[in-house]
């Protein structure tokens, strides 16, 4: 285990003297021509070579993605060090870094901002898919608040989909069965209608009847099925004038999250069958209602391009709508205590961004652009307890964003580079609670949010492939209301509606100085971290605007710092083997956090625990690591492909080990340190015919999916077993 988790770094750490790609994009090519293996990033909202940007990205290509079985966003992080993507029932809540949420609910935000060919994805909720067709994923870690702005405070997550071409036809399908009786099955047609037009479709299916039972009812639980489409249509008047209009839909069902159980048998109502199961089960629950959560996410973007000597225009128009409905029992038990369901709970947004890149003018480059986004949600909520409603908020929220940036790079001499730049933001805020549906409205409120955060790099070439750099940034993440607490406000009365007290804005700081390599079949980078955040947005104990004291609300409650070492290497050794690897180094803290919410175990007089959780007499968590950061994380993914008389074989290992990290504030319940290791075994028949046989978790790590600790006990449901199965392609 040990070497395991030295490994990666010891690996990175050769890169400084070790001449050279993992991943490629299909015909770039270097400054000189000589050679075509130069990684390519969009980073800088235009096409950069990947040494040249003054800043830490982990890129991953479309083929290192299914060679190492991550088929969706929440398995990122097996390929990215220093990334950890939690699902908390529908919402997915990436952290770089130590910079991410946990915060949920109308109108939240998150800390990573997600793109999908250029198009923001402002719901937590969009941020769960799967990965069809797609070409190349960059993950920028750190404040990305000049060019990728909003809600981008630990970093961005960039997704590039296979376009269009007009190159050829061409398409593919693959189709595979697999333990828990999991089908998948992927298709992909590009099609040439002219010389100017062209047209890709994907789909794909992937569902399993659960790997887990609910034993109070004795239906499956833990059952995923996904399903998927996307357009995309291409017309290309010229070579310097295109559009393609992009649409897609995704319906997924997925419970895993909420498919729980007590955590050691600690529940309120201890001698439960849900209880007992806790103690040893992972893959039994007794629950009194049936979970289920949905989702389907429609999109639909117009990107137009837009370039000459004069230099280039990217204009972006999407529209995205979110729907999550779901139910979930609180309680984690048999007994009919809690349940807490919300549909309608949907999210629409509206955006714009236009974006100017200038050609080289002497010495100076520049990019700068307008944003605009308007959103709104609603959630219709229920809280019933033995079948009765007892509290059902209403609640509306909307928010309006505006946003300029502008970001220049000058070449001081033809080796040393000075980049600088900022985005100034502003964003209204609305909410709108009704004591249920068509009843009294108890909370209206509003505010504005504005800031500037600035961005300075200095990058020194050592070489055409290798680059040093130091750089800061500052991000920007806009203040919230929290619609669905009501604290001690009556249902009628001189109080209500009242305009509550919004969090404030959470602010990083980030300082960072790397090391980049890239040539001859080498990527290699070192990067070194300082990070200040404050604001931090939490669920606390505070006084409400009611001034109730020792409610549990949306609050201002901590300042953090963190620091780290990343590092990555990826090398083709030979012809026919190369492999890729990574590793973190994080120390997380916070700070300052005088008031938390910390639960702790009831005990009896002999100090035993009875079930159920009380309130720690102490609040302060200063000192305390941040929730979902492992100290150390790493990777290390290797392909060997190997001729045969008859076709060719490709193999792909992957292992990613995480160190242990905790869920909340208080560091309470941890996750243990985990390795998950995957592989696939695939037969090319010919240049059309594959078959596979794959492995996913095969040492068998249930990790927890999400954790949640409340008064009346501690809950986890737990990821999927070690799974297997085959599959059949064919491309045409």
């Amino acid at each position: 285990m040990r070497l395991f988790k030295l490994l990666p770094g010891l690996l990175a750490g050769t890169a400084l003297a070790t001449p050279a790609v993992a991943q490629v994009t299909d015909g770039a090519s270097a400054a000189d021509g000589s050679d075509s293996d130069v990684i390519i990033v969009t980073a800088q909202r235009r096409e950069s070579r990947y040494v040249d940007v003054p800043a830490s990205i982990s890129v991953v290509s479309g083929e290192q993605l299914e060679d190492a079985g991550v088929s969706g966003t929440r398995d990122l992080q097996l390929l990215t060090p220093g990334l950890n993507i939690s699902q908390q029932g529908t919402f997915v809540q990436p952290t770089i870094r130590g910079v991410g949420t946990s915060v949920t609910g109308t109108g939240a935000d998150p800390n990573v901002a997600v793109y999908v060919d250029g198009v923001y994805m402002a719901s937590q909720g969009a941020a769960l898919f799967d990965f069809n067709s797609v070409s190349q994923i960059e993950v920028l870690k750190g404040p990305q608040g000049t060019l990728y702005g909003r809600n981008a405070t630990g970093g961005a997550i960039v997704v590039t989909t296979k376009a269009p071409s007009l190159t050829e036809n061409s398409g593919s399908v693959e189709i595979g069965y697999g333990r828990f009786k999991e089908v998948r099955a992927n298709a992909f047609a590009n099609v040439v209608l002219s010389d100017k037009v062209a047209l890709n479709l994907s789909l794909y299916n992937r569902s399993n009847d659960g790997y887990s039972v609910n034993e109070f009812n004795g239906r499956d639980a833990s059952v995923t099925k996904s399903r998927g489409v996307r357009g995309r249509l291409l017309y290309e008047a010229s070579e310097d004038f295109r559009i393609i209009v992009s649409a897609g839909h995704v319906s997924q069902a997925d419970d895993t999250a909420y498919s729980y159980v007590p955590i050691n048998g600690n529940s309120v109502f201890p001698a439960s069958q849900a209880a007992i199961l806790g103690l040893t089960e992972k893959r039994r629950v007794s629950l009194s209602a049936q979970p289920y959560n949905k989702l389907k996410l429609t999109t639909a973007s117009i990107n137009i391009d837009w370039s000459g000597d004069w230099g280039s225009i990217s204009s972006v128009s999407a529209y995205a709508k979110t729907s999550f409905p779901f139910l979930t029992d609180l309680d984690g038990t048999e007994v009919d205590l809690q349940v807490f369901e919300g549909d309608p709970q949907t999210t629409k947004t509206w955006s714009q961004e236009v974006i100017y890149t200038s050609p080289k003018i002497g010495p100076v480059t520049f990019t700068g652009g307008l944003f605009y986004l308007k959103e709104k949600s609603h959630t219709d909520a229920d809280i019933s307890s033995f079948g009765n409603v007892v509290f059902p908020p209403d609640v509306f929220a909307q928010a309006n964003a505006f946003a300029a940036f502008l970001e220049g790079t000058l070449d001081i001499t033809d080796r040393l580079h000075l980049t600088a730049g900022g985005r100034y933001s502003t964003e209204r805020k609305k909410v709108q609670t009704y004591f249920g549906n068509g009843g009294p409205q108890v909370v209206d409120a509003s505010e504005r949010f504005s800031d500037f955060t600035p961005q300075a790099s200095l990058r020194y070439d050592l070489s055409d492939r290798s680059s040093i750099y130091v750089a800061y940034s500052e991000g920007f993440k806009s203040g919230l209301f929290d619609g669905g607490n009501l604290g001690d406000c009556p249902v009628v009365g001189a109080t209500c509606p009242f305009e509550g007290t919004p969090v404030e804005p959470e602010k990083v700081k980030s300082y960072e100085a790397g090391f980049k390599y890239n040539s001859g079949g080498v990527v290699a980078s070192l990067t070194g971290y300082y990070t200040d955040y404050k604001n931090i947005q939490v669920n606390a104990l505070g006084t409400n605007a009611l001034g109730v004291p020792n409610q549990q609300i949306l609050y201002n409650a901590a300042k953090a710092e963190i620091y780290g070492v990343e590092a990555e290497l990826s090398m083709d050794l030979s012809d026919f083997f190369r492999f890729s690897s990574g590793a973190a180094w994080t120390h997380s803290e916070y700070t300052d956090f005088p008031q938390a919410t910390k639960w702790t175990p009831i005990l009896d007089a002999m100090g035993n625990p009875v079930g159920g959780n009380t309130l720690d007499p102490d609040p302060s968590a200063t000192g305390n690591e941040l929730i979902r950061t492992p100290e150390f994380t790493a990777f290390v993914s290797g392909t060997f492909t190997h001729e045969l008389p008859k076709g060719s074989l490709r193999a792909n290992v992957t292992g990613s080990y995480s160190d242990s990290f905790f869920w909340h504030v208080n560091n309470r319940l941890k996750q243990p340190s985990f390795v998950v290791l995957n592989a696939s075994l695939s037969w090319f028949v010919n240049d059309n015919l594959k078959f596979t046989v794959w492995g996913e978790n095969l040492t068998d790590e249930r990790r927890l999916v999400y954790p949640r600790e409340a008064n009346v006990g501690d809950f986890t449901s737990y990821s999927k077993p070690v799974s297997y199965g085959v599959s059949v392609g064919y491309d045409f």
